[in-house]
C-alpha cells in the first residue's frame, strides 16, 4: 500500500502513514467478519455441479472478466487523528526521574549502613558503625595506621555505645599489630573501665606487663584484676609471682608476760618490719636480724619479705601483752566507828589468778622464777586525805597506820615488780573522842584585814602610807591593780565597783598575826596544829598532804611542800562563792616560819 500524500510504501493494514502521519483510505470487503457483525450474510459457497469440461484457454478467458470486476469494486477509507509529541513534557519527566534517582541515592548513602560504608571508603564523613567496619577492612588489608585512624574517629563519635567494648578490642588489636604497645595497653585499660567483670582486657594488660618484665607493677595490677573480676586465676598468678608473706612463731592475740617474737620467711628472703601502724614497708622498715622483744602493751607488728625488686604481701599481727595485776591490800581493821584512835595494818594476799598466770611459763623454769619474784615484789601506797594513792604517795612500812580523829578515808594500792597497780582499797572510819581542827575557810583572816573586802583607805589608816604606790598588771585577777610597798612587805589592791580592795598581803613582820593566831617565828608543827591534819606521812617527794576535801573536788586542801634541804612551804586554800581561790602560805626555813602571805586568785 502506498501513501497518497508522501508516496511512501506502507505496510499492509496500516491505518496511518508512519512517515507523515496521514490517514490511509482503502476498501475492505464487507462480506467478511465485519460484515457479519453488521448483519450481512457472507456469500455461500456454490454446490459443486457436473459441468462440461472447458478448455483451459477458454477458462482463462472466462476468468479474466472476473478479475477486472473485482478490481472495479469500491474502496472504503478510514481517517486516523494525528498525534503530536510534547518534547517539553518528556524532558520534564526525564528530569524528575533523574531527581528522584539522585534523592534516592543521597538517602541510600546517608541513611543505610551500606551507603555509610561507601562514604567511608570514599574518605567522606560517615557514622561510627561504618568507620568501625571500614577500619576493620583496612586492618584486614594490612593498612594498620589507616585502620587506627578510622577506629579513633569512630570512638570519638560514639564513645558510649553499647558494643564499645568489642570495638575497643578492634582498636587494641590494631595498635598491637602496628607495634604501638603503650597505646594498646591504654586501650585495654580503658576496656576494663567499660566492663570491669570481663577478664579479656585484664589478661591483655597482664600479658603486656609480663612481656616487659614489670613484676612489681604486675603484682599490684593482679590484685586489682582479682578484686574486680573475682577470677581466682589472677590471685594464684600473683601468689606465684611474689615472695611468700612472712609468718611468726607466736600467734596474734592476748599474751601474758613479755614475749620474744621471731619472724620467718618461707623462701629465706630478707625481712623488713615495723612495730606500729605508721610507715611504709620496706622503705621505713628495719631489717630483721633476730627475735623482737615485746613488753606490756598493744603492739602492731608488720613485716614484708623482699627478693630483689619483688615485695611480698604485708603481714600484720596485733599482740596485746599483759602483765599480772596484783590484788589490792587487805586491811586489818574493818570499816566503822571507833571510840579511840586505831592503827590499821595492811597485808598482801596472793590470789589464785596470780598462781594460774604463772602456768603460762611452766615450760620455761627460768622465766617462771623471774615472774614469781616480780609477783612477790609488792609495794603498798596509801593515803588518809581521801586522794587516790600514786607512786608518790606514802609507802606502807608495816608498822600500822594511826588513824586521826573524825572522819577518815583510808585508800591503798599494791604495785608489783612489773609496776602493775592493783585496784584501790577504800575503807571509811570514824574516830570519836579525838579532837581535830577545821579546814582553813572564809572566816580566817590575817593581820585583822579581810581579803576582797578591806579597802585601800582602810589599809592605809591601819598600816600608814606606803613607801611606794604603783599601778600594775596581774593576770590572776580582773581589773586594774595597785601595789603598795612597805618596809615589812607589800599589799596589792584590785579595782572593783566600790574602789580598790585588798587581794594580796605578803609580810615578814612578826607583829602581824595570821589566821588562828599563827605568826612568824613559829615552828612547823605549831602551825599545822592549828588546822586540820590527817597525820599522813611524807610522800616520795618529801611533801606531806595535810588534808584534801573531796566534797569540793579537792579545792579545799592543805599541804606541806618540801622545797629543798632547808626550805619548806605550807599552803592552805579554800574556794570562795565567786569562784576565786584564797590561799594562806607559810614560808619556813629550817622548820621555822619566816614569812606569811594571803592571796586571792580568780583564774
Amino acid at each position: 500500500m502506498v501513501c497518497k500524500k508522501c508516496g511512501q510504501l506502507l505496510k499492509d493494514g496500516a491505518m496511518v502513514c508512519e512517515y507523515c502521519g496521514t490517514e490511509v483510505s482503502y476498501y475492505r470487503n464487507n462480506a467478511g467478519l465485519q460484515g457479519r457483525r453488521q448483519g450481512k450474510q457472507a456469500p455461500q459457497p456454490q454446490q459443486k455441479q457436473n459441468l462440461p469440461q472447458i478448455d483451459p484457454d477458454s477458462r482463462k478467458a472466462q476468468e479474466m472478466p472476473q478479475e477486472e470486476e473485482k478490481q472495479a469494486q469500491p474502496v472504503h477509507t478510514y481517517k486516523v487523528r494525528k498525534v503530536m509529541i510534547n518534547w517539553v513534557a518528556v524532558a520534564i519527566a526525564i528530569a524528575a526521574l533523574f531527581f528522584v534517582a539522585l534523592v534516592a541515592g543521597f538517602v541510600f548513602l546517608k541513611v543505610t549502613d551500606p551507603g555509610q560504608l561507601i562514604l567511608a571508603r570514599m574518605g567522606k564523613e560517615a557514622n561510627a558503625t561504618a568507620m568501625w567496619a571500614y577500619g576493620q577492612e583496612l586492618l584486614d588489608q594490612g593498612y594498620i595506621d589507616r585502620s587506627i585512624e578510622a577506629f579513633n574517629k569512630a570512638y570519638e563519635q560514639e564513645p558510649d555505645r553499647e558494643d564499645i567494648y568489642a570495638h575497643l578490642q578492634q582498636l587494641a588489636d590494631a595498635y598491637e599489630a602496628g607495634g604501638y604497645i603503650g597505646k594498646a595497653e591504654e586501650t585495654y585499660r580503658l576496656m576494663t573501665t567499660v566492663n570491669k567483670e570481663k577478664t579479656s582486657a585484664w589478661r591483655s594488660v597482664v600479658r603486656i606487663m609480663q612481656d616487659q618484665d614489670r613484676k612489681m607493677e604486675l603484682a599490684t595490677y593482679l590484685t586489682e584484676a582479682y578484686e574486680n573480676t573475682k577470677d581466682s586465676s589472677f590471685r594464684r598468678q600473683r601468689e606465684e609471682l611474689l615472695p611468700s608473706t612472712p609468718t611468726t612463731d607466736l600467734e596474734a592475740g592476748t599474751r601474758m608476760y613479755a614475749r620474744d617474737v621471731a619472724i620467718l620467711s618461707k623462701e629465706d628472703y630478707e625481712i623488713y618490719y615495723i612495730l606500729g601502724e605508721e610507715g611504709i614497708l620496706p622503705e621505713d622498715g628495719t631489717l630483721y636480724e633476730g627475735p623482737i622483744h615485746l613488753e606490756e602493751g598493744v603492739h602492731v607488728l608488720r613485716a614484708v619479705a623482699v627478693s630483689n625488686d619483688l615485695i611480698s604481701d604485708e603481714m600484720m599481727l596485733k599482740y596485746n601483752i599483759t602483765l599480772p595485776v596484783p590484788s589490792a591490800p587487805y586491811p586489818s581493821l574493818a570499816p566503822g566507828t571507833y571510840e579511840q584512835r586505831q592503827r590499821v595494818r595492811l597485808k598482801y594476799l596472793k590470789t589464785e589468778d596470780e598462781e594460774m598466770q604463772l602456768d603460762y611459763l611452766k615450760n620455761d623454769p627460768v622465766a617462771r622464777a623471774e615472774a614469781e619474784q616480780k609477783q612477790n615484789d609488792i609495794t603498798m601506797y596509801y593515803t588518809l586525805d581521801g586522794q587516790t594513792p600514786t607512786s608518790n604517795s606514802p609507802i606502807y612500812e608495816g608498822d600500822g597506820i594511826l588513824m586521826p580523829g573524825g572522819y577518815v578515808i583510808l585508800k591503798a594500792v599494791s604495785v608489783n615488780g612489773y609496776g602493775k597497780v592493783s585496784n584501790v582499797l577504800e575503807r571509811k572510819y570514824k574516830i570519836n573522842n579525838v579532837p581535830f581542827k577545821k579546814f582553813f575557810n572564809n572566816t580566817d583572816e590575817m593581820a585583822d584585814v579581810t581579803i576582797m573586802k578591806t579597802t585601800r583607805d582602810q589599809f592605809i589608816k591601819k598600816f600608814g602610807q606606803p613607801n611606794e604606790e604603783v599601778e600594775t598588771e596581774d593576770a590572776t585577777v580582773r581589773g586594774v591593780t595597785l601595789k603598795m610597798t612597805y618596809n615589812w612587805g607589800e599589799a596589792k589592791f584590785v579595782m572593783i565597783s566600790t574602789g580598790y580592795v585588798l587581794y594580796s598581803l605578803d609580810t615578814g613582820n612578826s607583829a602581824m598575826v595570821g589566821p588562828r593566831k599563827t605568826k612568824i617565828g613559829q615552828k612547823e608543827e605549831e602551825v599545822t596544829a592549828m588546822f586540820r591534819d590527817m597525820g599522813q606521812a611524807h610522800d616520795q617527794n618529801g611533801d606531806r598532804s595535810l588534808y584534801w576535801n573531796d566534797q569540793n573536788n579537792g579545792n579545799d586542801k592543805g599541804k606541806l611542800f618540801h622545797l629543798d634541804d632547808t626550805h619548806d612551804r605550807i599552803d592552805y586554800s579554800y574556794v570562795r562563792e565567786d569562784g576565786g581561790t584564797v590561799t594562806m602560805s607559810y614560808y619556813l626555813e629550817n622548820g621555822v616560819v619566816q614569812r606569811m602571805s594571803i592571796r586571792y586568785r580568780l583564774l
